[in-house]
């Protein structure tokens, strides 16, 4: 990977700990010395920690726990 950039989708499954681990530390390194795909994994991160968030909101509103008080109390 010296000198190649990593594809967006390989970052991504870097993070969500789908990969090998041998090809996870080759991204690892990489990532160490290439700014331009740091930069895409921190957008990266962003966007799966709110998709983890969102995630979770949406098991609270399956649940009837979103914070509504109306779904609670069965409507108005």
């Amino acid at each position: 990977m010296r000198g190649a950039h990593i594809e967006e989708e390989r970052i991504a499954l870097h993070y969500l700990g789908v990969l090998d681990p041998g090809e996870s530390e080759l991204i690892h390194r990489h990532l160490r010395v290439c700014a331009c795909c740091r930069a895409h994994a921190d957008d990266i991160v962003e966007t799966v920690a709110a998709l983890a968030l969102l995630g979770e909101h949406g098991e609270a509103v399956a649940s009837g726990e979103d914070g509504d008080p109306s779904a609670r109390s069965g409507g108005r």
